[in-house]
């Protein structure tokens, strides 16, 4: 599998994110506190389609679970017209395999912040302001991963922010249940409040998913993308 990966620089940025706490609490550290980020490679694009199925072709990969598993797929393929599209309907365990499989990993919670925004904190990947122009906030399902050309961090990351949001590494056990983050905002808001925040987020914002089963783990709205070491 050929990578197409941008350099992190790392660096020291102030780290705080925000979400909005409703049923249950968050046990982690939420800021602000001084982050140091050491360098690494990230995907540029979010895994698509395409790139999944090769990966399944490549590993012969099967879920234990398989509810909801590429849901959107027909006959176990992914349609054509979807090949440059994020791929959804993956878990954070799905995900994980993936990244194994090809000896990367999931960024953490922090580094997809850093970069998302780069060291002077953008709120947007390309800056202060929110452009729903420069992002996928439809509401009616993804494009693919470079349609919005506008959408790039500092780095060079694309598509961080709307089409779909993006598992981050780290699954963290509270005593009472497992759970982990969400980043970037995804193309579709549900209408009420008390449904899951949607549509384009800033790079400050992340979102507590709790872990179920996968049937509940997989979602349309929820991809992906790859970290490496430099050294590799």
């Amino acid at each position: 599998m050929g990578l197409d990966q941008v350099l992190i620089k790392g660096s020291k940025f102030i780290y705080r994110v925000d979400h909005r706490i409703m049923e249950g609490d968050c046990q982690y550290d939420h800021g602000p506190f001084i982050a140091c980020v050491k360098d690494f490679y990230m995907d540029k694009y979010p895994v698509t389609n395409k790139q999944f199925e090769v990966f399944l072709n490549e590993s012969g990969y099967k879920p234990k679970q398989c509810e909801n598993f590429l849901k959107h797929w027909e006959g176990g393929k992914c349609l054509k017209e979807l090949h440059n599209h994020p791929v959804i309907w993956v878990s954070i365990y799905d995900a994980i395999a993936y990244c194994e499989f090809y000896n990367l990993r999931l960024p953490t919670d922090i580094e997809w912040q850093y970069a998302a925004g780069g060291a002077k904190r953008q709120k947007w990947p390309w800056g202060d302001k929110l452009n729903p122009l420069f992002c996928n906030g439809n509401g009616i399902g993804t494009t693919p991963v470079d349609f919005y050309k506008e959408n790039i961090s500092p780095f060079g990351c694309v598509d961080m922010c709307g089409n779909t949001y993006e598992w981050v590494n780290g699954i963290i056990d509270d005593g009472h249940h497992l759970f982990t983050f969400i980043r970037g905002g995804s193309y579709y808001a549900a209408p009420h409040f008390w449904h899951a925040e949607g549509g384009p987020k800033p790079n400050d914002f992340h979102l507590k998913v709790q872990l179920l089963n996968e049937s509940l783990n997989r979602m349309a709205t929820v991809g992906f993308r790859c970290v490496r070491r430099v050294d590799l």
